[in-house]
């Protein structure tokens, strides 16, 4: 009998073992591109040594990847069981959209390297620049941290007159209901006669519910895309996502569009952003390896937002857990990032995107 009883024991340990080693931890987020390079630095660092595959593979590149899939274990928060978290940047009215309606998101299937079949999956958790309110997905109300704020900068072509350095409030009105204005509407310069055209993110972009707040642009902007094959503007019904413009702006004919960053560092070597109302967000010249925020710090730079980690109010332990952790990561990660400002360093605040700005009592 005893033997019997040991046998049965062996048996359900070795199933409860197997069960345990089997069992696994999937986190997937959608939501704001700005923020992707520094996600993508906090979710590696929450996995640490533990991280054992990450699609696409580590490389200087792979934090500007829209898509990205790693797998590890996480020990401090689910012991040994596998972890595997996908992550698509889809805009940050998108991802309050993802959670909001419970809608399906492409994430690569797989961690290995290279394999580049997506998988169909409700998102989790949700990066945002704006506030849940801001968008057109009020319902259900998502659980909001804030954790830090992204400038978002008025960014020109390369091909754009020299002479234009600053967009006003009433110049950037004037040129979203248009399209397109000569040069020196902007420049003042009557020589800067050539058309410069607008460019717009697509509608899922939480950037452009910051610019058109920021501006007090209420009506239907017109804006342009750049036809390579003709070297020309064409009208674009639908808007770019960032990549897309940061090339656009490398190449095209005279633009102005709007960038975080993250792309707009890309745009000739950050060197074309512009100031806005005759500020820039930063002091001196902008770099990848760190930058003065001290305007948007104390509130003279304005065109900025909240960043946002959303999840549902009836997102399981697991999830909130790990945005708990995420939310300690990014902090580590924001207080030496080129491109964002963690709030324990803002001296100044708003209460909606396009609201005034005040300082913090």
């Amino acid at each position: 009998m005893k033997t019997l009883q040991l046998s049965l024991v062996t048996v359900v340990g070795a199933v409860l073992t197997a069960a345990s080693a089997s069992a696994q931890v999937e986190i997937n987020i959608s939501g704001a591109v700005a923020f992707r390079d520094t996600s993508y630095r906090a979710i590696r660092s929450i996995f640490g040594g533990n991280l054992t595959s990450q699609n696409p593979a580590d490389a200087p590149a792979t934090s500007g990847q829209l898509k990205v899939t790693w797998t590890g274990t996480i020990p401090e928060l689910y012991g040994n069981q596998n972890v595997t978290v996908r992550a698509f940047y889809n805009g940050a009215n998108a991802g309050i959209q993802d959670l909001t309606q419970n809608r399906n998101v492409n994430f690569l299937a797989s961690s290995t390297a290279g394999d580049t079949n997506t998988v169909n999956l409700q998102s989790d958790v949700a990066y945002s620049s704006v506030f849940q309110r801001s968008t057109s997905f009020t319902t259900p109300t998502l659980e909001d941290v804030r954790f830090g704020v992204t400038p978002v900068f008025l960014v020109k072509s390369s091909s754009a007159p020299a002479g234009l350095k600053n967009i006003t409030v009433q110049q950037f009105r004037t040129l979203a209901a248009n399209g397109a204005v000569p040069g020196w509407f902007l420049t003042g310069d009557t020589n800067d006669t050539a058309l410069v055209h607008y460019v717009s993110r697509d509608p899922s972009a939480g950037q452009r519910t910051i610019v058109q707040k920021e501006n007090g642009f209420t009506g239907s902007p017109i804006f342009y895309n750049w036809d390579a094959a003709k070297s020309q503007f064409v009208i674009d019904s639908t808007g770019r996502n960032s990549t897309q413009i940061r090339d656009l702006l490398n190449v095209s004919g005279p633009a102005v569009s709007y960038l975080t960053g993250v792309d707009a560092i890309n745009v000739n070597g950050g060197a074309n952003i512009l100031a806005f109302n005759g500020n820039k967000a930063f002091v001196g010249s902008y770099s990848a390896a760190g930058n003065d925020h001290s305007p948007v710090i104390n509130g003279q730079y304005t065109q900025w937002g909240y960043e946002h980690l959303f999840v549902r109010t009836t997102a399981s332990a697991n999830i909130k857990s790990f945005r708990d952790r995420l939310i300690k990561a990014i902090d580590v990660d924001l207080q030496t990032s080129a491109f964002s400002i963690p709030l324990s360093k803002l001296k100044v605040e708003r209460t909606a995107e396009g609201a005034p700005v005040s300082p913090i009592e």
